[in-house]
């Protein structure tokens, strides 16, 4: 028995579909719509159709053209009988007349919806339906984008006519001139009617504006007038060309002459075709034909270049100094003096023939030009500008684009500015000087390089980054530096040297080592000079020592002199480029500036960019400049592009040697020991007096075993002190720990560059208090675990530590010297700090064996920390030059208790500017 399913149909306008739906409540829509659609090819035969519930009502929704094939095509159902309603009767009968309608060709494109900016189709006759006529439009653009060949056919018709979808223009008014523009009826021509514009003979101004027919068998195409014979089969489409013309007249109003079509432009006219009027008349869809040679010169810009004319100079003259340029334009492979081109503007020229070449001169362009080369003459371009754009386009032999504010100056070096980059980016290339006898000392290999590259930059006042490891001897580098610069220049100024109050004793000490020549005046103490009495010592020297907080201080007397240098040790004080420090040491004046850090970037990019601002301002911009171009591309976006640009730009400028560089670990020993001197504070200055004076008046009235109990009490308690005065006071909860001490301050900063640089150390105290303060303290700054061997930790917790240690789960080891002098092997750690001194070599040396042994492959560090002026320095002294004692003898500290009263005194006094937070 056939089953009877009721169809019912609606129009959704909104959604643009049908609904088909089926009131029959005892009948699923799985069991109707298998049925009804199973003939159904547009949605595959009822597998893909668009349930929808509408109401509560659940049906088929069908697309304008999935619809027109439902209800124009549905056959007679062997299976079931359709009944349909009325509404879907009607859709019916209009489905099987827009069937028709496209089976027949009865439909066109609707101009009046496409003036609209739509594309749709309407009937050929006028007595539609208004729903037919929406219908039929929809269904057809419908099968258009479900049909995937129609829709290739259609976007090769739309490449062709590219008027079918473009905006109308105000000028296209007429259907008929519309539809032969979209290639739309019956009598289309043979051939496309085009616009050429063909170039002047040599001996004219005028350029030939032709009409050109292109058959569309791609053949010969043929340059049309009134005269010209057509093939006869052409003849009856002239009316083409006619209409054509008058398009292009309505699109191009001044391409009209009278009722015609002009047959020639002039220069400036040809110009304006070339650049603006072309593209109005592709955009309408009209075949333009232009000389081969346009797209070329339309994508060329006029480039400004600049060629370096004066040789780099042999003096200094630093990146602010102007450069002086001859100056061309250049454009499609064509340069013009500046004579010529001014020449070229003066006649108002647009397209110019030079050596068979085309140039256009674009008015907006040479205004941009003229402006550019005005504000480069009037404000120059300062070296620093030059360098920057030839390190990021070094692999260019010339050309380098000099890009502010979108404006382009194409800069090309000479061969001295050539040979000037490729020295200042290979350190290699750069000449040796010789380091005069005034220095009295041995450089290695590539602390040579250093000096040379240090005063290569001096040479042309570029600022020096020192950015040496620690350890391999930026201290003497910078010294050997001095004695250069004194022995070939005698500058007639000092050279100022800042550095942290706590390496102020080194640098001293140092100066006094390596070139005892040097006049020194140490800046620093209360009783320091001020005023007109500074501007006389620092005159009288050679180098004046000061610190980062007297700069700040005492910068009106620190600013009123030019220095022949500026010296900035640990120069990573200045990171922060606001601090009082840092914008105090940027009002100093100096002909060449230096930095020396191991750290040049410990936290963020910046800093970097606060020593660079020291050193050669303004190079990497503002600060807010930095930021925007390097450091945000760098820190948050991971920029390889913008991180390999500021590598460029600073490797002229920053040396950075490590340990682990081949070449170096060529030069240096395995083993370095190196001293690092801090001063007293004025507690400290001020108890070491009061301990000294107490005792000698003790020992005057004392003598015997006695006399030797208040020496050996004395000695530990000055231990005590130059340590910290907290320890000597047994304090059992000292506060401000850190600005008590600058041993300890300098402590920190050896670890902090330790840690910086992913090492690992050795620290080694006689005294379980102070290696308990050092623990808390290098704990809380590190934020890391921090073990602390002495006597008291039982042989278990002992043997877990050195093992963590080995397997690297800390890197800070502080050791009593008594509890891991002997018998360890920790060489993990490749840096060993003795913070205290034993007075005894053996004793250090067998505490720095625990890295310094069999099985430790890398370059290990020694550090002893001496406070300056005190016993420990003088004792140091003693053991450095054997006098007075001889190494056997010298196992303990009883050879003190024989010395007299007055040896002791001697040895003891601290010298008149000791002490002090100067």
């Amino acid at each position: 028995m056939m089953k009877s399913i009721a169809i019912n149909s609606l129009w959704l306008e909104q959604e643009k579909s049908f609904f088909i739906y089926n009131n029959d409540r005892n009948m699923n829509i799985e069991e109707w719509a298998a049925t009804v659609f199973a003939w159904h090819e547009e949605s595959f035969y009822g597998t893909f159709l668009t349930l929808e519930t509408i109401d509560g009502t659940k049906g088929v929704l069908l697309s304008p053209w999935e619809a027109l094939a439902f209800f124009a095509l549905t056959p007679q159902n062997q299976f079931a009988t359709i009944q349909w309603d009325e509404q879907s009767e009607q859709f019916r009968q209009w489905a099987k007349q827009i069937v028709a309608d496209i089976e027949q060709k009865r439909f066109m494109p609707d101009f009046i919806a496409w003036k609209q900016g739509a594309i749709a189709w309407k009937g050929t006759n006028d007595d539609d339906d208004r729903f037919v006529k929406r219908w039929r439009s929809y269904a057809i653009n419908d099968w258009i984008k479900r049909d995937r060949g129609l829709e290739a056919i259609w976007a090769e018709i739309i490449e062709m006519y590219p008027l079918l979808t473009s905006e109308a223009p105000p000028w296209m008014i007429d259907e008929h001139d519309w539809l032969a523009e979209i290639g739309w009826g019956q009598d289309q021509p043979p051939f496309v009617v085009a616009l050429r514009l063909a170039e002047p003979n040599e001996n004219s101004n005028n350029w030939p504006l032709e009409t050109v027919l292109i058959p569309v068998d791609e053949s010969d195409l043929i340059a049309w007038n009134e005269q010209t014979a057509l093939p006869k089969a052409w003849q009856k489409h002239t009316q083409h060309i006619a209409r054509a013309q008058r398009l292009w007249r309505q699109i191009i109003p001044w391409l009209a002459d009278g009722e015609q079509l002009r047959t020639s432009l002039t220069e400036e006219e040809a110009w304006r075709f070339l650049s603006e009027a072309s593209a109005e008349l592709t955009e309408a869809g009209v075949r333009v034909l232009l000389p081969s040679w346009w797209e070329l010169v339309k994508q060329t810009r006029l480039t400004v270049k600049a060629r370096i004319k004066s040789s780099a100079p042999s003096s200094t003259f630093g990146l602010d100094a102007l450069v002086d340029f001859d100056w061309r334009i250049a454009t499609n492979g064509i340069e013009l003096t500046e004579e010529q081109f001014a020449e070229l503007v003066k006649q108002k020229r647009r397209l110019v023939r030079i050596r068979d070449q085309w140039i256009q001169l674009d008015p907006a362009l040479i205004q941009r030009v003229q402006t550019l080369m005005k504000k480069a003459k009037k404000e120059g371009l300062p070296l620093r500008d030059v360098l920057e754009q030839a390190l990021l386009h070094e692999d260019k032999q010339a050309g380098q684009i000099y890009d502010k504010e979108e404006e382009t100056i194409a800069i090309e070096l000479n061969r001295s500015f050539a040979s000037l980059i490729k020295q200042l980016t290979n350190v290699e290339r750069i000449p040796s000087v010789p380091v005069p006898p005034s220095f009295h000392g041995t450089l290695r290999p590539y602390q040579q390089r250093g000096v040379d590259w240090l005063v290569f930059l001096r040479r042309f006042g570029f600022g020096a980054c020192l950015a040496d490891d620690m350890g391999l001897g930026k201290t003497v580098q910078t010294l050997a530096y001095f004695a250069h610069v004194s022995e070939t220049e005698k500058p007639d100024k000092p050279a100022l040297l800042i550095c942290p109050t706590s390496v102020i004793g080194n640098w001293q000490k140092e100066c006094a080592h390596f070139v005892p020549s040097l006049r020194v005046y140490i800046h620093h103490g209360p009783t320091r000079a001020k005023g007109d009495d500074f501007a006389d010592k620092a005159k009288s020297a050679d180098l004046v020592i000061t610190s980062y907080s007297l700069t700040h201080l005492d910068v009106e007397e620190l600013a009123q002199l030019r220095w022949h240098a500026i010296v900035l040790d640990e120069a990573q004080n200045i990171k922060n480029a606001q601090t009082k420090q840092a914008r105090a040491v940027r009002k100093l004046t100096g002909g060449h500036k230096i930095a020396l850090t191991g750290t040049p970037i410990e936290n963020r990019l910046n800093e970097l960019w606060s020593i660079f601002h020291f050193l050669n301002p303004g190079y990497l911009g503002t600060q807010a400049e930095f930021q925007r171009r390097f450091a945000t591309a760098i820190e948050k976006e991971r920029d390889s592009e913008a991180t390999a640009m500021l590598q460029k730009l600073i490797r002229p400028f920053l040396l950075r040697r490590t340990k682990t560089d081949e070449r170096i670990a060529l030069d240096l020993p395995d083993k370095l020991e190196q001293k690092e001197y801090c001063p007293l504070t004025v507690e400290q200055a001020s108890l070491y007096e009061q301990i000294v004076q107490q005792s000698l008046e003790k020992l005057e009235q004392t003598e015997g075993f006695a006399r030797h109990g208040i020496i050996l009490q004395m000695l530990n308690h000055l231990k005590q002190l130059c340590n910290h005065p907290a320890l000597y006071l047994k304090e059992k909860k000292p506060t401000r720990v850190l600005e008590r001490s600058h041993k300890l301050e300098k402590l920190l900063e050896l670890v902090e560059q330790i840690r910086t640089n992913g090492e690992s150390c050795l620290i080694f105290t006689q005294y379980i208090q102070m290696g308990e303060m050092i623990q808390q303290l290098l704990s809380t700054h590190f934020g890391e675990p921090i073990a602390f061997l002495n006597g008291s930790v039982p042989k278990s917790d002992r043997d877990r530590m050195i093992e963590q240690f080995q397997a690297g789960q800390f890197h800070i080891f502080l050791l009593s010297l008594k509890a891991g002098g002997t018998g360890l092997n920790l060489t993990a750690a490749n840096h060993v700090i003795h913070f205290d001194r034993w007075w005894n070599p053996a004793v250090e040396n067998q505490a720095t064996d625990r890295v310094y042994r069999i099985g430790q492959s890398k370059f290990v560090h020694v550090h002893k920390l001496i406070t300056t002026g005190t016993i420990e320095e003088k004792i140091d002294d003693m053991l450095e030059k054997k006098q007075t004692l001889n190494e056997d003898i010298m196992q303990s500290e009883a050879w003190i208790t024989e010395l007299s009263n007055e040896q002791l005194r001697e040895l003891l006094a601290l010298p008149t500017i000791a002490g002090g937070k100067r």
